[in-house]
């Protein structure tokens, strides 16, 4: 075999590989969040309880979230309102967002209607989430901003034209402070819980779904 014909086979090999890789990119391809028309107000309201797992115990919350969908995206930045929702046990717990959001991201499609995703925790430099437990002394346990925290998995109700979102999060990072029976920072938090997911244009409901 000449030279030229192997170099143009290999030229026909490389082809092939970049195409595979590029069909395989697009099986993989991330999920996005739409609405029926933009721009869309998203909220959530909590449908079972969401509970923060840590050394203090497990955190009860009735949190709602707040969000802007401008056009399709496959982000979605939320303001958690967790407000005095929260009971640890009998202890009542307030909640400081100190301008931290959520950014849910959506990920692969599981089955029909459900896509699976991961959460980050974005805060301004040098702030973090703080979850003020009532005691003496007070206790904060606070949370800093961090990434691709899992699993989220977005549940499309379609006749309803919104979203199940269910959390399923593991190794969330915490800090605990003098006033807590522990103290320092630790991995291993847990949050679970369940929320709907619906949207509105311009005061109208309009449809929110996660594709």
């Amino acid at each position: 075999m000449n030279l030229s014909r192997q170099l143009r086979l290999l030229g026909l090999a490389m082809l092939a590989l970049v195409a595979t890789g590029a069909l395989g990119a697009t099986g993989a391809q991330a999920g996005v969040f739409t609405a029926g028309a933009f721009p869309a107000t998203v909220t959530g309201s909590t449908s079972e309880a969401h509970e923060f797992g840590t050394l203090l115990g497990t955190m009860k919350c009735g949190p709602s979230f707040d969000a802007k969908l401008e056009a399709a995206s496959g982000t979605l930045t939320v303001v958690p309102n967790y407000g005095t929702s929260c009971k640890l046990g009998i202890r009542v717990v307030h909640v400081k967002n100190n301008g931290c959001d959520f950014r849910w991201n959506a990920g692969n499609t599981q089955e029909a209607d459900v896509v699976s995703g991961s959460m980050d925790i974005v805060c301004p430099d040098n702030q973090k989430m703080d979850f003020e437990v009532t005691s003496e002394p007070v206790c904060h346990l606070t949370v800093p901003g961090q990434a691709e925290l899992g699993t989220l998995t977005y549940t499309n109700n379609t006749a309803a034209g919104d979203v199940d979102l269910d959390f399923n999060l593991g190794n969330v990072f915490y800090e605990l402070d003098n006033g807590c029976p522990f103290v320092g920072a630790f991995f291993g938090g847990t949050y679970k819980g369940s929320s709907t997911l619906t949207a509105d244009h311009e005061g109208a409901g309009t449809t929110f779904q996660v594709d």
